[in-house]
């Protein structure tokens, strides 16, 4: 996942909805390029830049391939399965750059859906493959899943916008929460949550003012792995919750466009909610 980071950034720049693509884009002439050389450019580089930092700084081709079994969800796992959360939640929000792209270039919403996830598996698994040559990852199919099925959500999500202004899945980095902490905040999962966020804002059948701000949260984290050694005193937890939280996209729309950001990334303090430890004793 920490690969991830890193490429993720590069796609938002390269993706990102302000991004023109026009014949003053660093000065060249692409005015008569159509949507299919658009998007076969976009993703030959962003697959380049895939292969160039995966060999360049993800230990790719020290070793041969070879596939690693990581398990799921289980409390024993290397991060309590909130590290698969992180593949699926990567897969969609990638699949959405991709299809905001898609559809700046011309394609039609049902295209763009399908594309956007096509593109979003070809990276994801191009990563997982490169993973199968290096001494330090491995192939993991459990990943790939993951991947899959973000990619899969985002193409309902894209493809149905009745469903994405009904639901969101998102992603939470809380800064203040003690415990080890990692530089790479996409694999700080001691601060990490990833949610599905239903919205009342999209049932128009709600049509109180005040309820339209709030949103029903199902939510799942992981706390206490990184510092975890065999031996020592076993704090590993995954917890499982429900909350009711401010729908911040509608609450700030009269004052300032969030971009959509909001329907990804969920902002820590603004909602309560009812938790269930699964490791409790």
């Amino acid at each position: 996942m920490q690969r991830l980071a890193r490429l993720f950034l590069v796609l938002a720049l390269v993706c990102r909805p302000g991004w023109a693509w026009s014949a003053d884009w660093i000065h060249g002439d692409f005015s008569d390029w159509t949507r299919e050389d658009k998007a076969f450019w976009l993703n030959l580089g962003v697959g380049a830049v895939a292969l160039g930092w995966g060999a360049w700084s993800w230990d790719w081709g020290t070793s041969g391939p070879r596939f690693q079994d990581e398990g799921w969800f289980g409390r024993t796992t290397t991060e309590g399965g909130a590290d698969k959360l992180g593949h699926a939640w990567s897969g969609y929000a990638i699949s959405h750059l991709f299809a905001n792209r898609y559809e700046h270039f011309g394609y039609s919403r049902t295209e763009a859906a399908r594309y956007g996830a096509l593109s979003s598996l070809g990276v994801m698994g191009l990563i997982e493959v490169g993973d199968a040559f290096s001494d330090d990852y491995g192939f993991s199919y459990q990943d790939m899943l993951f991947n899959v099925a973000g990619a899969a959500l985002g193409y309902v999500l894209w493809e149905y916008p009745e469903i994405k202004r009904k639901v969101d899945f998102r992603a939470e980095y809380d800064p203040f929460p003690s415990g080890k902490r990692q530089v790479d905040i996409t694999t700080d999962y001691q601060r990490t949550k990833y949610l599905l966020a239903v919205k009342a804002d999209g049932f128009d059948a709600i049509e109180n003012p005040w309820l339209k701000h709030l949103e029903f949260h199902v939510g799942y984290y992981a706390r206490n792995y990184a510092e975890y050694q065999p031996g020592s005193a076993d704090q590993r937890e995954r917890h499982l919750y429900i909350g009711l939280g401010l729908n911040l996209t509608k609450l700030l729309s009269p004052h300032v466009n969030t971009g959509g950001v909001l329907n990804y990334v969920q902002v820590p303090y603004t909602y309560v909610t009812l938790d269930r430890n699964l490791d409790q004793r």
